[in-house]
C-alpha cells in the first residue's frame, strides 16, 4: 500500500475537526447509493417488461417466418417444402394463408384477420396453450368448419362461450368484382367457433384461426399461401438454419427470425431503456457533485497535514492522489451499498414482493436482473466518480497549502 492510498484510507475513516465535512461525505455516499439503486431497479424493470412481452410474442411467433418479398401470396411449391422438411435443424413447418376479412355475428361487425393453418401449426407455435375458453378444435375437420377466436374479436362481436354452437359470418372481397353489388363483390362463409385464445390485445383483437382448407376455399386459392412458419430443432444453430432456408427459397422470399419479426417493438423497448438510463445517469452525475464539495472542504480541513507532508518531501502529485483516492473510496462505498440494496430489491424476481393484483397476466411486477446491467452500472459509477474525483483533486495547488 503506497502512502497516498494509506492516507486516503485514514482520512476516510477518521473524524474531521468540523462536522460539516463528515456530513457532506455522508451525503455524497448517500447520493451515489440512491443513484446506483435507481439504475439497478430501472434497468431490471425494463428487462422484466421486455421478457414478459417477449413471452407473449413467443407464444404466437414462430422461430422462422418465410414470406414473399413482394406481394401477399405465393403458390405452394411441393419440391421446396420437401427440401425444407428434410433440412438439418428444421423440426417442423406449417403452411399459412392469412387475409383481412369482415366478421359479423347477429348485428355486430368487426374487421380482423383470418389465419388459415394446417395441422402442424400446433408444433410450430404455442397457440394451443393460450386457449382460455373452449378448445383448439380446428383439426380434425368435421362436418362444419371450426375456428378459434381471439378474445378481443369475441368481445367486439359480442360472442360468448354460451354461443359456441352459433356460426359467425366471414366476408372477404372478391378479386376483380364490382364494388357496386355487395352480394357479388364479397365471398362469404359460415364458421363455428369452438374456443377463445388470450395472448395480448395486439393479437386478440385481430386474429381468428381456422383450417387452411377453409381459408383457401374462402379466398378461392386452392394452392395459395401467404407464409410458412418454421420450428427449429432444439440445439440447432439458429443463424445457420436461417441461412440455409434463405438459400433454399432465394431472393424472392424473406426469412425472419423472432427478433426480426418484432424489430419495431424491440427497437422501441431498447430506445426507451436507453433514454431512461441516460436520465438516471444524469441524476447520478448531479449526485457526484457532492463529492467535489466533500473533497474541497477536506482539502481545507487537512491543510496543516498537507503542509507537513509537503515539507517532508511529498510531491504535489502525491498529495493530489490522496484526494483522488478519497473520492474513489466515497464512490466505492456508496456504489457497493447501492448494489447490495438494488439486488435485494430486485429479489422481487424470485419472491414476488411487489404484487400487481389479481386478474393480471402476472401476479407480481416483472423484473429481471442481468449481469450486463450490473457491470454497466458499476462502469457508469466508476467513470462519473473517477472524473469528478480527478477534476477536484486537480484543484489542489501549492498556493492552497502554502
Amino acid at each position: 500500500m503506497n502512502i497516498s492510498t494509506y492516507i486516503a484510507r485514514r482520512y476516510f475513516f477518521a473524524k474531521t475537526s468540523g462536522n460539516a465535512v463528515n456530513i457532506i461525505s455522508g451525503i455524497s455516499i448517500g447520493g451515489i447509493l440512491v443513484g446506483t439503486v435507481a439504475l439497478i431497479i430501472v434497468l431490471s424493470a425494463f428487462n422484466g417488461l421486455e421478457s414478459l412481452v417477449n413471452r407473449f410474442y413467443n407464444t404466437f411467433d414462430p422461430d422462422l417466418k418465410i414470406t414473399p418479398a413482394s406481394g401477399k401470396y405465393f403458390t405452394q411449391d411441393d419440391d421446396k417444402l420437401q427440401q425444407l422438411s428434410a433440412m438439418d435443424g428444421v423440426a417442423s413447418y406449417s403452411k399459412i394463408l392469412e387475409e383481412r376479412v369482415l366478421f359479423t355475428y347477429r348485428d355486430m361487425e368487426h374487421i380482423g384477420s383470418i389465419k388459415g393453418v394446417d395441422e402442424a401449426y400446433t408444433t410450430v407455435t404455442q397457440l394451443q396453450s393460450a386457449v382460455a375458453h373452449g378448445s383448439y378444435d380446428i383439426y380434425p375437420e368435421k362436418v362444419v368448419p371450426r375456428a378459434v377466436l381471439g378474445a378481443g374479436v369475441s368481445y367486439y362481436l359480442g360472442y360468448g362461450r354460451v354461443s359456441f354452437d352459433d356460426p359467425i359470418n366471414v366476408f372477404v372481397p372478391k378479386s376483380g368484382a364490382p364494388a357496386s353489388d355487395f352480394t357479388s363483390a364479397f365471398s362469404s362463409e359460415l364458421i363455428y367457433p369452438g374456443g377463445v385464445f388470450n395472448i395480448q390485445p395486439e393479437f386478440d383483437e385481430k386474429y381468428v384461426f381456422a383450417s387452411l382448407g377453409f381459408v383457401q376455399n374462402l379466398l378461392g386459392r386452392p394452392k395459395g399461401l401467404s407464409s410458412l412458419e418454421v420450428k427449429i430443432r432444439d440445439g440447432a444453430d439458429f443463424s445457420e438454419v436461417q441461412t440455409s432456408v434463405k438459400n433454399l427459397f432465394g431472393a424472392e422470399f424473406e426469412v425472419k427470425n423472432r427478433e426480426e419479426q418484432q424489430a419495431i417493438f424491440l427497437k422501441v423497448m431498447k430506445t426507451e431503456s436507453l433514454f431512461t438510463f441516460l436520465v438516471f445517469a444524469l441524476i447520478l452525475t448531479i449526485a457526484t457533485f457532492t463529492i467535489m464539495g466533500s473533497l474541497s472542504m477536506m482539502m481545507l480541513d487537512k491543510k496543516e497535514h498537507l503542509r507537513t507532508l509537503w515539507a517532508m518531501g511529498a510531491e504535489l502529485s502525491t498529495l493530489r492522489q490522496i484526494f483522488f483516492k478519497e473520492g474513489l473510496l466515497i464512490s466505492l462505498v456508496g456504489a457497493g451499498l447501492g448494489l447490495l440494496i438494488g439486488v435485494a430489491v430486485v429479489a422481487q424476481q424470485y419472491f414476488g414482493l411487489l404484487e400487481i393484483g389479481q386478474n393480471y397476466v402476472v401476479e407480481a411486477y416483472p423484473v429481471e436482473l442481468q449481469l450486463d446491467d450490473i457491470l454497466l452500472v458499476i462502469a457508469t459509477v466508476a467513470v462519473l466518480c473517477g472524473i469528478t474525483s480527478w477534476l477536484t483533486s486537480r484543484r489542489l495547488t501549492l498556493k492552497l497549502i502554502a
